[in-house]
């Protein structure tokens, strides 16, 4: 394990819309989301967003870092989506990236160096939905360098279609 996943405060939210600024403010509309709407003639999910917080203490500041969030099932696996994306060779979910624990700069706040943690956002907006499996509840996951925590993981619901009408 590394030292930026050992120090790391991770959380996960889903929200109907969410954006961070360069100034790392994050803007959340509906956020708490536990069910994830679908339209089921088009086979995809509601428009919602992903937002994952970062936090590190001054430790870890100028550290690099893999980031990655991976959609899995409650076991664990990797989930396949119901329709591979455009252009796509997979049709796992899967977002990652390096990125680096940058030092917060307040200065003119009076504000002393190394006295707040690094904080940022990563916010996935799927504007146009997935094509996430209904009737199922699945898992946004997030890893740091390759390992992840159990309160790393924030489940949610995708409905099924409603039963049609029973007659007879």
């Amino acid at each position: 394990m590394s030292m930026v996943f050992e120090r790391a405060s991770v959380s996960l939210v889903l929200a109907d819309y969410a954006v961070a600024d360069q100034l790392g403010k994050l803007q959340m509309v509906g956020g708490g989301l536990q069910i994830v709407g679908r339209d089921h003639v088009k086979g995809v999910s509601s428009a919602f967003a992903l937002v994952v917080s970062l936090d590190f203490p001054p430790e870890v500041f100028n550290e690099q870092y893999s980031f990655e969030v991976v959609l899995e099932d409650t076991s664990g696996a990797p989930v396949e989506l119901t329709a591979v994306p455009v252009g796509g060779a997979s049709s796992v979910m899967r977002f990652g990236q390096t990125l680096q624990v940058d030092e917060p700069n307040f200065r003119g706040n009076g504000v002393p160096r190394r006295a707040l943690p690094a904080r940022s956002h990563v916010v996935l907006y799927f504007n146009t939905g997935l094509p996430l499996p209904a009737g199922r509840v699945l898992v946004w996951r997030a890893r740091i360098d390759g390992d992840t925590r159990p309160e790393w993981a924030l489940p949610f619901f995708v409905p099924a279609p409603p039963a049609g009408p029973v007659l007879g």
